[in-house]
């Protein structure tokens, strides 16, 4: 059975770590040459599937590339055991556990009440001025805010869970600093969840603390594992590609007109589209537990797997003109959320948060157009796995 690894990679460049100015063209090149790639991440040499139809077979092939065996080796000590570091029954009833305040039912809710008026507040900050960086004072701010108000936390500490979100993130560059960020997270959290243990409210954190699935709750530890995975995951993902939408949008002026003549008709497609051609995540790490011939493909056990989210959602053999950014585009079958037992929880609330803010930015920004684009460009937020605009310099009509 296969015991070794190649001793010539297909590309040595290390898709972790090294700053990539052409990261699609690169995964382009290697998709059309061989859609299962070696090459090297965090240092080691690794398996990279480029093409659609690869990573959407992988994703639903559980058994050979559990979750589990990558996440619950690298990120317990700082995330905690989370629903990614689980397996068969006890992720079956983790994810029914944690699942209610996320259901597609319940979306329209909180439509109004809640992700109108995060998104209203921040542009009143600087709608005034007539120019603003939409990275720093709105993108990276609004699903944290978001998060914040469904759990019923205060709005005004934004700027304390945006820093322990992305430093939890950053795991196996700066470990130690991700461990402070997952203690202090924790010790913000505790007393509130002590509180709605004792009385409960309407928000996410009370139905975290008092739901039961055949007479069982959460933990505190659980809770915690939880929410150390809904904020990285869910407001730095959403922050990237809120802004690689956008970017998509100032850059391409036919799409441009489109979602101005109709920011409300438009909104949820601008979303659906900038998922496709700018994932936040990309490349998604994963490990398989056993050697395995996998579509022909030699893999030793324990081998560093990407599934390449990026290339796939530019398979030029899925994706007519992929490289464009076309809000007519039939509604694709993106693999932004991934698939199978682990799709992305927060998946319906993603798409609602990025097209309310589309709606909202557009429709409270008139002529908004990029200025200063010379050092715009989408790159890796402190590892190439999560990727997003650096800065977003916008002018606008009073």
């Amino acid at each position: 059975m296969v015991t070794t690894f190649p001793d010539v990679l297909d590309d040595d460049v290390d898709y972790a770590l090294d700053e990539l100015d052409d990261f699609h063209e690169r995964l382009a090149a290697l998709r059309a040459r061989r859609p299962a790639a070696w090459v090297r991440c965090f240092g080691e040499k690794a398996v990279l599937f480029t093409s659609y139809e690869l990573v959407n077979a992988a994703f639903k092939d559980e058994a050979t590339f559990p979750s589990a065996e990558f996440y619950g080796n690298v990120v317990t000590d700082v995330m905690g055991r989370n629903i990614q570091c689980m397996e068969g029954v006890e992720h079956k009833t983790n994810r029914a556990l944690v699942s209610p305040g996320f259901r597609q039912r319940l979306m329209p809710g909180i439509v109004g009440p809640l992700l109108e008026p995060v998104a209203h507040e921040l542009i009143d900050r600087f709608v005034d001025r007539g120019e603003a960086d939409l990275v720093s004072e709105f993108t990276r701010r609004y699903p944290a805010k978001v998060i914040l108000a469904m759990l019923g936390l205060p709005q005004t500490d934004e700027d304390d869970v945006t820093r322990w979100a992305l430093g939890m993130l950053d795991i196996q560059r700066s470990h130690a600093h991700a461990v402070q960020c997952s203690q202090e997270f924790e010790r913000y959290v505790q007393p509130h969840l002590d509180a709605r243990r004792d009385a409960p409210g309407d928000d996410l954190l009370s139905k975290l603390a008092v739901e039961e699935v055949d007479g069982t709750q959460l933990t505190d530890e659980e809770i915690f594992a939880f929410l150390k995975l809904l904020f990285p995951a869910g407001a730095d993902t959403t922050y990237l590609g809120l802004g690689s939408t956008l970017l998509g949008l100032l850059t391409h002026p036919s799409e441009l007109a489109k979602m101005v003549a109709d920011p409300e008709g438009r909104s949820a497609a601008a979303a659906e589209e900038g998922l496709r051609w700018n994932p936040p995540v990309p490349l998604l790490p994963r490990r398989n537990r056993h050697d395995v011939v996998w579509h022909d493909i030699a893999i030793p056990a324990g081998t560093q797997l990407l599934f390449g989210i990026g290339p796939a959602n530019r398979d030029p053999a899925v994706f007519t003109d992929p490289d464009r950014f076309d809000l007519d585009r039939p509604i694709p079958n993106t693999l932004a959320f991934g698939f199978g037992v682990h799709y992305c929880l927060g998946a319906h609330l993603a798409r609602t948060e990025m097209a309310i803010a589309l709606r909202v930015i557009f429709e409270r920004l008139p002529n908004l157009r990029l200025v200063d684009d010379a050092d715009v460009r989408v790159t890796g937020a402190f590892i190439q796995l999560l990727r997003g605009p650096n800065r977003l310099p916008v002018r606008f009509d009073g």
